[in-house]
This record gives structure tokens, sequence and C-alpha cells, in this order.
């Protein structure tokens, strides 16, 4: 079954973004939410991003780039595949490198 959610101008009752990201087989989102690519990525489900040609500012672009490079997205064609990767899970690396720079302050 396909679930398309049009935004919270248009819906009543509590926004069903969380639970699409748990009970989805795959997702769809747009490109120019930096936020939205990155939550969908860090599920492990397939992840495609729309982003048409002119769509995008130049550091989602990149970013954008990145997601695929890491196989966390893919661009959205006309196929639709179930495919997994690794949960994108920033933290343990950001957390990593704050303690190596509050180690590197104390000497």
């Amino acid at each position: 079954m396909a679930f398309f959610f049009k935004g919270t101008c248009c819906f009543k009752g509590e926004n069903p973004y969380l639970g699409i990201l748990a009970l989805a087989d795959i997702l769809v989102v747009t490109g120019d939410s930096v936020s939205m690519c990155t939550e969908a990525s860090a599920t492990a489900k397939p992840v495609y991003i729309y982003a048409p040609s002119g769509f995008l500012v130049a550091k989602h672009a990149r970013f954008q780039a990145d997601l695929f490079a890491g196989g966390y997205a893919r661009p959205l064609t006309d196929r639709f595949e179930i495919w997994e990767h690794p949960p994108l899970n920033p933290s343990e690396e950001i957390a990593t490198e704050i303690r190596r720079r509050m180690q590197a302050n104390k000497r």
C-alpha cells in the first residue's frame, strides 16, 4: 500500500512521520531537506531521494552525493528495489571526535 503525506497543513491529528519511518518498506524523500534525508538514512530501509535538476543548492547536492557514495540512499528513478544499508548514525563518530579534541586541549 502506498501512502503519500502532504504535510501538516492538510492533516488533522498527529504527524505520522515517525510511524512512516518505522513501518515503510521503502522511503522516498525530497532532496531539499537534509534532515529528512538524514532521518530516512538512519533506517536500514531503501531510501530514494527526489531531486530533479536545478532543485538543489550546492551544499544539498554535495550531501546527497555523500549519501549515494556511502550506499545510504539512491536517486529516485522509475524503478524501486528492495536493498539494505547500515543505518546512518554519525553520533558515535562525532562523540569520538569531541573526546579527541577535548583531550588535545588538556595538553
